[in-house]
């Protein structure tokens, strides 16, 4: 199991590579080895085979002679146990020629002339063995004449067979040797030609597989000095690296590719950090301005020529006179005013719609007092948004605005209806006014030249610095006929 762990592990590494190339060239290498000397082997063993031949024939001359001394000592002997000892060694003999035949056997679709020629040697010997019972029955039967004229007959085959071997058998394979050996040496001629050839083919693919493997190799290597030196002028924008080659490749080549990915990443984020400072020092700037303007509109609000505390609580000396004299109207109007002017006097950075609701609705109840039935007005904000934390002097400045350009104008006068919902996790501020409306240049103007007023832009710019830009203020008339909507969309903050 870790043997094959490893195996799969160096799949398409450079270890890997590398011994898929050595092993294959061996291999091939080894298996044209193994062709060559499979054709060499081939032709040595034809050769073995037909120098064996040559060994049989000599063989089987050798084995007539030694049967022919045997059949004529048998002939002669009177001895009987001696004749049986003759006829066992002749029956030897005969067994030994034959199996030196089938040696010698071939087709006759290949050779006739051979193939015939050892059948009538094989007869022939059959021809004398059986001829042995006949000769010791007329020797027995003492008759001379016929006997040696069976024997002549019988031993003159021994001279037939010596010639098929040695005068027709042994040339015909000579010359069957001779043809081999023309057509072994064409053979030869075509081996070695097909040899070069494959050397030749194996030569140039080598060299093509190694050029390639080479350029697989140095290819991706060139990529990542390009792209080391495009890195190094400043340059993160280049093509990719091709992920070829081996794994240690692909993973430098990814590597690369990570590094001038984190490298352009860290510096975009330095820029970005960079515009965000200039923007956060901007934005730090503009709060300062708006801060100061708030300052200046407060000092302007409460005219800054009397002294503030002075006024307050000179405010609630007359309104406690007024109460012991009964004056009902006068103790309010003094209470409201009063309360303006604490809301005014104290600094917040932020405060709770309901303080600035409350600041709203005594400015209201003072006008109302100013306008009577003219005026008419109505808050409605859902207790849960009360706790909501906003900048000062953020709703009054447009209910001011509604009274002096929408309803003032207006005989009949008109009424102020503010109205707080929530939507989406953000509330929803709408100021509306059935006045006789104005256009947002004029009203912007207005509120610009009034030093007693805190302008739209600044309302704009401390809403957006309090929400991190996340507020929205939309003013829009209401009909064609007049009255102007004020709507604050803000999202709900809370401490």
């Amino acid at each position: 199991m870790e043997h094959t762990a490893t195996d799969t592990h160096s799949k398409g590494t450079l270890k890997g590579w590398l011994l898929s190339y050595n092993l294959g060239t061996i291999a091939i290498i080894f298996a044209v080895n193994i062709l060559l000397f499979g054709l060499l082997f081939s032709m040595l063993s034809q050769m073995v085979g037909r120098n064996s031949r040559y060994e049989a024939v000599i063989s089987l001359s050798s084995e007539l002679n030694n049967s022919r001394a045997t059949f004529t000592a048998l002939a002669l002997e009177d001895d009987p146990a001696e004749v049986e000892q003759l006829i066992f060694q002749f029956q030897e003999q005969k067994e030994t020629i034959l199996q030196t035949l089938d040696q010698l056997a071939v087709e006759y679709e290949r050779d006739p002339i051979r193939y015939h020629l050892q059948k009538g040697i094989a007869n022939g010997i059959t021809y004398i063995h059986n001829n042995l019972d006949e000769l010791k029955r007329l020797r027995s039967d003492e008759n001379q004449q016929e006997f040696f004229n069976l024997f002549y007959a019988t031993d003159k085959v021994f001279t037939y067979l010596q010639e098929y071997t040695i005068g027709q058998y042994l040339p015909r394979l000579v010359r069957s040797d001779v043809a081999w050996i023309l057509t072994t040496r064409i053979q030869i001629l075509r081996y070695r030609n097909i040899a070069m050839l494959l050397f030749l083919f194996l030569v140039l693919t080598y060299t093509i597989v190694t050029y390639e493997m080479t350029m697989r190799l140095v290819r991706p290597v060139s990529s990542m000095v390009d792209i080391a030196r495009e890195i190094e002028h400043g340059q993160f924008e280049g093509t990719p690296i091709p992920w070829s080659g081996p794994k240690e490749l692909q993973y430098l080549a990814q590597s690369m590719e990570q590094m001038r990915d984190s490298l352009k990443e860290r510096i975009e984020m330095i820029e970005e950090n960079s515009r965000l400072e200039k923007t956060i020092h901007k934005q730090e700037i503009e709060r300062i301005r708006t801060t100061r303007e708030l300052e200046k509109a407060r000092y302007n609000a409460l005219q800054a020529q009397i002294n503030p505390h002075f006024l307050f609580n000179t405010l609630n000396v007359i309104s406690r006179t007024a109460l012991f004299e009964g004056a009902d109207t006068t103790v309010d109007l003094i209470d409201s005013l009063a309360s303006i002017f604490r809301y005014t006097l104290e600094y917040h950075d932020d405060v709770s719609l309901k303080e600035e609701l409350h600041f709203v609705s005594e400015y209201l109840a003072i006008q109302q007092y100013r306008f009577k039935e003219r005026l008419r007005y109505s808050i409605v904000c859902p207790e849960e948004l009360e706790d909501l934390r906003l900048p000062p002097f953020v709703i009054q400045p447009f209910v001011e605005n509604a009274m002096i350009h929408g309803l003032e104008p207006m005989i009949e006068g008109g009424e102020i209806s503010i109205v707080i919902k929530k939507e989406n996790k953000r509330a929803i501020m709408t100021i509306t006014d059935t006045g006789v409306g104005i256009d947002l240049e004029k009203f912007e103007l207005a509120l610009k030249q009034k030093k007693q007023h805190i302008g739209i832009q600044n309302i704009i710019g401390r809403l957006d610095l309090y929400f991190n830009g996340k507020s929205r203020v939309d003013l829009q008339k209401v009909n064609e006929s007049g009255g102007t909507r004020v709507t604050l969309d803000l999202p709900i903050k809370r401490r």
